[in-house]
């Protein structure tokens, strides 16, 4: 196997869908999708969970553990690429689920340089099962993520909670309370934000519904649910950030959808506590300044 086939399976983990990964690696998805089968034929085994009716990207059993084994390599690679450094400047990885580092964190991202000048910021973007992996392997310092995961090294506790909220163009003639009887789910701008949220998704619409987009690149949100009849029912941070364009209208829900609990993971290291703590007192402070939000604080 190349190196090329092992990163294009890590960066698939890393970003969760082969569509990012293949913007990530300036490639084609069938490009992409053929170094995967190429690796799967020469270690024996399927890497991926493929079938009808399954969202996004899940590991099999092997793939669970030909994660672990690649990022122990990529770690080797990378301690290589460190061989004859001499200066030793202190580093912060930090890790999120793709929506949290593009409408929440790059505040908390600014006033941490402003007060930690001399440290170098290494902004990850990764789904959960890689967030952990890469913890356990010391490739990350701090992550965020929206589940849970079993960890003999990773502490993991509630960083903050938020509501889920309507958003449509801000033309669109959706009133300010949504009914569930209002939305058509051929107009809905779709994103598997958490666990929860697919299986309130399923109760509400059926299991087989089919809405007219399925996202995976946060990018893209704001394209999409500005044209015409278009919704897509997101966290309140990421409405909050989508609001300020003046493009997009945020409306209540008369339903309940369950909230998103975003946790801080991360592995107790003393050469690291004092950096992680100046970074969640940054990130407090962004949670805090964000009026009207009705998120809950934990950390």
């Amino acid at each position: 196997m190349t190196n090329a086939e092992i990163e294009a399976f890590l960066t698939i983990c890393e970003y969760g869908s082969i569509s990012k990964a293949a913007e990530k690696l300036f490639i084609s998805q069938s490009s992409l999708s053929t170094k995967i089968k190429t690796l799967e034929n020469k270690i024996g085994c399927s890497l991926f969970v493929r079938g009808k009716g399954v969202r996004g990207i899940h590991l099999t059993d092997e793939g669970r553990r030909f994660l672990e084994l690649a990022i122990k390599y990529q770690k080797i690679i990378d301690e290589m690429m460190e061989i004859g450094k001499t200066s030793k400047t202190p580093k912060l990885r930090v890790s999120s689920i793709n929506s949290m580092g593009t409408y929440l964190l790059t505040p908390a991202y600014e006033q941490f340089i402003q007060k930690m000048p001399d440290v170098i910021l290494e902004i990850q973007d990764m789904a959960t099962d890689s967030v952990y992996v890469s913890m356990e392997n010391g490739l990350t310092d701090l992550g965020f993520t929206v589940s849970r995961r079993e960890s003999k090294k990773a502490v993991t506790y509630p960083a903050f909670s938020e509501p889920m909220v309507f958003i449509c163009p801000y033309n669109a003639n959706y009133p300010g309370v949504i009914e569930l009887n209002m939305l058509d789910i051929k107009n809905e701008i779709y994103i598997d934000w958490f666990d929860e949220f697919d299986k309130w998704h399923k109760d509400a619409f059926g299991s087989n519904a089919m809405p007219q987009i399925q996202l995976e690149i946060m990018s893209q949100l704001e394209f999409f649910v500005t044209k015409k009849q278009n919704w897509a029912i997101v966290p309140k941070s990421v409405a909050y950030g989508l609001a300020c364009s003046n493009k997009v209208k945020v409306c209540s829900l008369a339903f309940d959808v369950p909230n998103r609990v975003t946790y801080c993971v991360y592995v107790p290291d003393k050469s690291k506590a004092s950096i992680i703590k100046c970074f969640l007192v940054c990130f407090k402070d962004t949670l805090l300044s964000m009026e009207n939000m009705d998120i809950d604080i934990y950390i």
